[in-house]
């Protein structure tokens, strides 16, 4: 068995922005909610081999506030994460040789086109767990039956859960009222 996360990046910063999107910021309200999604990640005691981003400035500064917390040692940038193609991120996957588990800190639309491709061929996935949207500093765990990277199709792919920043701070506020 094989484990994919899919982490979007935190909400990126529109406050200056000059036209150059690759090189947008992320807000603190995206810093925040990536930090609880990772300290809600940290309580599941699961291992992240290795971590493949975009060349972006916001999915870069999401791996470092995430590895704070989560401590990723193999961590790979891959250039053309940014804004690639859902078919581009199945094809990437193939082709490692880690032995577990695989992060990508990536981008919308991508990872909704890297779903569509998995949930339109696999009948197991329960819809209820994704919800309506990728949000933001979103987390997605993908079970993969197989034993080799290579040998990913799109029947061998289950969604497990989605931490979702929205419903973890709606859950905060309700248990500090």
């Amino acid at each position: 068995m094989k484990y994919l996360y899919l982490l979007r990046h935190g909400k990126s910063l529109w406050k200056d922005y000059d036209g150059n999107d690759h090189e947008r910021d992320i807000s603190k309200k995206g810093i925040e909610k990536t930090k609880n999604v990772a300290e809600k990640f940290l309580l599941k005691n699961e291992i992240i081999e290795l971590c493949l981003y975009s060349s972006s400035r916001r999915t870069k500064k999401t791996l470092r506030i995430f590895n704070k917390i989560i401590q990723i040692n193999n961590k790979r940038e891959e250039k053309k994460l940014y804004h690639c193609s859902g078919t581009y991120i199945f094809n990437l996957i193939k082709k490692q040789n880690t032995k577990k588990s695989i992060l990508i800190i990536g981008h919308e639309p991508s990872f909704s086109e890297f779903l569509d491709i998995v949930i339109n061929s696999n009948i197991k996935i329960n819809f209820s767990v994704l919800g309506k949207k990728i949000y933001t500093s979103s987390l997605i765990k993908i079970a993969i039956d197989v034993n080799d990277w290579a040998k990913v199709n799109k029947r061998t792919c289950t969604l497990i859960y989605h931490i979702c920043p929205e419903q973890y701070q709606k859950i905060k506020q309700e248990n500090q009222s």
